[in-house]
């Protein structure tokens, strides 16, 4: 899979910016490795899975540093 780094600009309305920071701060492992496709092995259900919360987590620091932290 390619490393390269993406950067993307996004417009939110301040409720939706609100809403999302919540799912960031309540997603878990679990939450990820329902969406990854099943007839991968685990391992590579699990990278997947660990993949997509790091992208998340990504929207949640940025979402941070704009001021939509939720306690």
């Amino acid at each position: 899979m390619n490393n390269k780094h993406v950067t993307i600009t996004l417009s939110l309305d301040e409720n939706i910016a609100i809403q999302l920071a919540q799912f960031v701060k309540r997603s878990t492992l679990d939450t990820f490795a329902q969406f990854v496709e099943p007839h991968l092995t685990y391992e590579e259900r699990e990278q997947r899975a660990y993949q997509m919360q790091a992208g998340i987590l990504a929207v949640g620091a940025a979402l941070a540093d704009a001021g939509y932290a939720p306690r």
